[in-house]
């Protein structure tokens, strides 16, 4: 998927659609901006977070008093969470607890891993751009995050992709051509038909999307 597809996000403050490659860059401005104009109304430290698998991201800005299960929580909310598995994050060299701090973890700009599900694990990857001092009340805010993939069926090869099966090379299907297989596989009627969901735990255990942004956890149109 990683080399075959691009992706890109809108940006909250002016709405723009930006490629994945120049997002970070281009919010980075918009908060720099911010942290000008808060200058004077006793901020505090908030974390600008990029997470991503593959083309996949979402780009987060965290209080810095915050401690990680806010983003754990938030990460299971939004991308994650199917069947209540167990979740942690991790980094080669120390251990990440969710007790932390955000600003702690984040203070040296590491980069560090989540984990969800350690039987069908999904990891995600948790990088520290930059720290800023901003008026803000919200624990996490959610900067961006890629719109959904451009997923075209493998069998007709001309309608988006609504569903995969996960049996048989994890093909995806649209909805007419879903049908279709339904007919052919006996396994997709019975447990390997899975919806296309913006999420890196798409077709993975029991997940059908998150709770948070759901307008952008659909099929690509």
């Amino acid at each position: 998927m990683e080399h075959e597809l691009t992706s890109e996000g809108k940006c909250l403050y002016c709405t723009q659609i930006v490629p994945h490659a120049q997002i970070t860059k281009h919010l980075a401005a918009h908060l720099a901006q911010m942290q000008k104009e808060d200058a004077a109304k006793s901020p505090e430290t908030y974390c600008h977070i990029v997470v991503e698998d593959g083309v996949m991201f979402l780009q987060l800005l965290v209080k810095g008093k915050a401690s990680m299960k806010k983003i754990d929580t938030f990460l299971k909310d939004i991308w994650l969470d199917c069947c209540g598995h167990m979740s942690g994050f991790g980094h080669k060299d120390f251990k990440v607890s969710t007790t932390h701090m955000v600003m702690d973890v984040f203070e040296t700009k590491v980069k560090i891993y989540h984990d969800y599900d350690y039987g069908s694990t999904t990891r995600v990857f948790l990088k520290g751009i930059k720290n800023y001092k901003l008026n803000l009340k919200e624990d996490i805010v959610l900067l961006s995050r890629n719109e959904p993939l451009k997923l075209i069926c493998a069998k007709c090869e001309k309608h988006p992709a609504a569903n995969i099966c996960t049996v048989c090379d994890w093909d995806f299907f649209c909805e007419s051509c879903s049908t279709q297989h339904d007919k052919e596989c006996a396994d997709f009627q019975d447990y390997a038909k899975m919806p296309v969901v913006n999420s890196p735990r798409m077709g993975v255990c029991g997940y059908t999307g998150g709770h948070i942004d759901q307008q952008r956890d659909g099929v690509h149109q």
